[in-house]
Parts: structure tokens; sequence; C-alpha cells
């Protein structure tokens, strides 16, 4: 026979238990909001890129191949732009997961070489101190000796 006691327990239990679950569901809402604006920034950046390679192809009137090659990068980098904008980004993120498991070896050449680039720009903008040995020393500072 459960007393007083137990049962304002289990109520304020599930008050607390749906505060959790109100605020949870808060949270993933404001999530894929987020998401979602970001996966439009990056379909609108592409979608730019795509633009910038169609007006660069323009420039090649006299050069026929090399105006084409330009214009079909373009139709491919629009493509990437509609395909990001079309799918959720649990789909991107399964077909990025599949290509992982199909090519390994490539996935592990790609993210040495990103991280090797990222590695060398934030260590560039560090001034790196001359070796004494390269150093430019003028002639007067080393004494030579009278032969």
């Amino acid at each position: 026979m459960p007393n007083g006691a137990q049962g304002r327990r289990s109520s304020a239990a599930d008050t607390g238990s749906g505060a959790a679950q109100g605020f949870a569901d808060t949270l993933r809402d404001q999530t894929q909001g987020y998401v979602e604006k970001r996966k439009a920034d990056a379909a609108r950046l592409v979608s730019d890129v795509g633009v910038a390679i169609r007006d660069t192809g323009a420039n090649f009137d006299g050069l026929p191949q090399l105006k084409e090659l330009f214009d079909q990068a373009a139709l491919g980098v629009d493509e990437l732009a509609a395909g990001i904008a079309r799918r959720s980004f649990g789909e991107m993120y399964d077909e990025v997961h599949a290509a992982v498991r199909r090519r390994p070896a490539l996935t592990a050449a790609a993210t040495i070489f990103a991280g090797f680039a990222l590695f060398r720009t934030l260590n560039s903008q560090t001034l790196r101190p001359i070796p004494r040995s390269h150093a430019v020393v003028p002639v007067d500072v080393i004494p030579t000796p009278d032969l």
C-alpha cells in the first residue's frame, strides 16, 4: 500500500521528466533548424562557385573546347549544390560513410592531405626564426687573425 510520500515523489518525477523531454525537444528543434540553415548556406556557396566557374569560362570565347570544359565543370558544381539542398543531413552522412567504407585508402590519403594543409596554414601565420647558420653576419663581427 503506497503512502502519500511515494505518490508525491512519482508526480514530481513525472513533472521533471516532462520538463526534460520538453527541453530535449526544444534542443532537437533548434539543432535541426541550425543544420538546415547551414545546409542552405553550403548549397548557396557551392552554387556561387559554379557561377564563378561559368563566368571564368565565358572569357574563353576563342577556345570553344576550353569554354565547354568550364561549362561542364560549372554544371557538375551546380548539380552538387542542388544535391546538397535536396538531401537531408542524414542522407548526406550516409553517403559519405558509404564512400569511406568503399575507398578507405583514398579516405586516409585525403585526411592526411587535409591535416597537412591545415597544419601548414595554421603554422604559416607565425614568424619563424632564421637559423644562425643562414643569417647574414657582417664581416666586421668575425675577427680574422693576422698572418
